[in-house]
């Protein structure tokens, strides 16, 4: 008499274990037909191993997928593509699951249904922290990219925005189709570190394009007034009307005395040199003197007008 009801009671127990591993609104289900005194189904409890059984395939394929994408990431080097690779994944991993899913009794379709949206969300959730090193390596690898674009004194904006571009570009490849996740965090501290980075940079542009500004302001001031200088010096020398010039010079006859004056600009100018003759063996006893007369005495004669 104890045979029949101790099977009884492990062919119940045997039942509630294996549904409380489907979905939770199947097991509730089937804990609700319990209580109420009745016994699931051979055919659902059939469904509900089968559909546990296919669930841990596919995440087992899917997991191994997941293991190279993790290797990459911690080798330090980005995943091309993320974004696409992620969405292959989890379509391969829905079709390969809908393929073996039965089509037929409503509560087999729904328990399989709800067993594909858990296997997404388990999906998803190992995704999750490999977008997350996904995004770590990409702001690296803008960060240096900025730093190898900001040696010298060039203006380092424009290579901030290189660099932002850059990694707005690549993870925004890097986002899912069939999720909601964004950069935002990631992307504002990229732009605050470079911002922290090219602050002295620009500091020290500043502070020389202030000094050439400076420095041109004074040259153009020397300029103004260097013309201002050349220009009452060429009015004062020859730009004033009624000013006479004037100049003579003597040599006395049979000497080497030259007498030489002038006047100009409102000064006299008196000068006595002695010269010898240079041309007295060409010209006789009495050298120029006496072989050309008046024309001894010199006149040089100038007006501004």
């Amino acid at each position: 008499m104890l045979t029949p009801l101790l099977l009884c009671a492990i062919s119940s127990a045997s039942a509630r274990s294996a549904l409380l591993h489907s979905s939770p609104a199947r097991a509730r289900d089937a804990l609700s037909l319990l209580r109420g005194g009745g016994e699931p189904s051979d055919e659902l409890l059939q469904a509900t191993f089968a559909c546990n059984r296919l669930h841990a395939t596919v995440l087992a394929e899917a997991t191994s997928e997941l293991a190279a994408l993790r290797k990459t990431l911690r080798g330090g080097e980005a995943v091309q593509g993320f974004g696409a690779k992620a969405d292959e994944l989890l379509s391969s991993a829905a079709a390969k699951f809908e393929a073996e899913a039965p089509k037929g009794e409503s509560d087999v379709s729904s328990l399989y249904k709800d067993k594909a949206e858990e296997l997404h969300e388990v999906l998803m959730t190992s995704l999750e922290p490999l977008f997350s090193m996904q995004l770590s390596l990409l702001k690296d690898a803008a960060l240096d990219q900025f730093k190898a674009a900001t040696t010298g004194d060039a203006d380092p904006s424009d290579a901030m925005n290189s660099a932002e571009s850059m990694f707005v570009r690549e993870a925004s490849d890097s986002i899912p189709s069939k999720s909601d996740w964004n950069f935002k965090a990631e992307r504002a501290s990229l732009v605050s570190v470079m911002q922290a980075i090219a602050a002295p940079s620009k500091k020290a542009t500043q502070i020389k394009l202030d000094a050439a500004r400076q420095l041109s302001t004074a040259m153009q001031y020397l300029q103004m007034q260097q013309q201002q200088m050349q220009a009452m010096q060429a009015q004062y020398t020859g730009g004033q009307g009624g000013k006479w010039n004037l100049g003579a010079a003597y040599r006395p006859p049979d000497t080497n005395i030259n007498l030489s004056g002038a006047y100009q600009q409102g000064r006299t100018n008196l000068q006595i040199s002695m010269v010898p003759d240079e041309g007295a063996n060409l010209l006789g006893q009495n050298g120029f003197t006496n072989g050309v007369g008046p024309a001894n005495l010199g006149l040089s004669f100038n007006i501004h007008l």
